[in-house]
C-alpha cells in the first residue's frame, strides 16, 4: 500500500499499468499514478483542471499534465508513504500512524460544506438515529469519501427513510461512529434474561482505507 497527500486529499498510489490492468478495483477519485519522479492524481477531464492524468471515457491512453515549474515538489514521489516493503514492524507502525494523522487532519479541516440530513416522521428509528449522529458531527462528507467503496450510493441511501443493519454498520464505520446495540428484557417479559447484552457492532470492522 502506498499513500500520498496532494492538495489536501489522500490518494492511493499505483503505477499506470497497475491501474489500467485493474481499473475496476481502483477508485479513480482517490487514486494517483506514478509518472516518473512525480505522482499525479487521476482527473476527470469534464470537471477537473491542474496537474494530473486525464482519461477520456473508454480510452486507455491518457493525457498527462505535469505540474508547472516551481510546483514539482507538491507532486514529488518523495512525498509517498510506502508500506509495501517495510523494513520491520517499527516502520509499519510509524507509517500507519503518519497516514492516520494525515487522515485526521484532513477530516477536521475544511468544514465549508457541512453535511446535513433531513429527518422526517417517515424515518425508521434506526434511520433517525443514524441521521442524527451524522448531523451532530458537523462535517463535510467529501472528507470521508475514500472511506467508502460506494460513496455516491451510500450517500443516496441516507436520503431515504430506512436502512438495513449491515449498511448502517458500514456507514457508521465510514463516519467513525460506533454502532452499539443493547438487548434487554421488556418490562413485561415472560422468562426474562435478567441481564443486558451490549455489543459494539462496528468493533473489529475497520473502514475501507483505515491503516492496519
Amino acid at each position: 500500500m502506498k499513500k500520498v497527500e496532494i492538495d489536501r486529499k489522500l490518494y492511493s498510489v499505483v503505477t499506470p499499468t497497475e491501474y489500467t490492468d485493474n481499473i475496476d478495483i481502483y477508485n479513480a477519485h482517490n487514486t494517483a499514478l506514478e509518472v516518473g519522479d512525480v505522482v499525479l492524481p487521476i482527473r476527470n477531464p469534464s470537471v477537473d483542471n491542474g496537474p494530473g492524468v486525464y482519461y477520456e471515457r473508454g480510452a486507455m491512453v491518457a493525457n498527462v499534465v505535469k505540474p508547472s515549474p516551481g510546483y514539482e515538489k507538491d507532486y514529488s514521489y518523495d512525498r509517498v508513504i510506502d508500506l509495501s516493503k517495510p523494513k520491520d514492524i517499527g516502520e509499519v507502525i510509524e507509517k500507519n500512524e503518519l497516514i492516520r494523522n494525515i487522515q485526521n487532519d484532513l477530516m477536521v479541516s475544511g468544514k465549508d460544506n457541512i453535511f446535513c440530513l433531513n429527518i422526517t416522521q417517515k424515518d425508521t428509528p434506526e434511520m433517525r438515529a443514524l441521521k442524527t449522529a451524522i448531523n451532530s458531527k458537523q462535517v463535510d462528507k467529501k472528507n470521508y469519501e475514500d472511506r467508502f467503496d460506494q460513496f455516491q450510493n451510500d450517500m443516496r441511501l441516507l436520503k431515504g427513510n430506512s436502512i438495513t443493519l449491515s449498511k448502517m454498520i458500514s456507514i457508521c464505520n465510514g463516519f467513525d461512529i460506533a454502532c452499539v446495540i443493547t438487548l434487554k428484557d421488556k418490562p413485561d417479559a415472560v422468562n426474562p434474561m435478567g441481564t443486558e447484552v451490549t455489543l459494539d457492532l462496528t468493533e473489529g470492522r475497520p473502514n475501507k482505507n483505515e491503516p492496519t
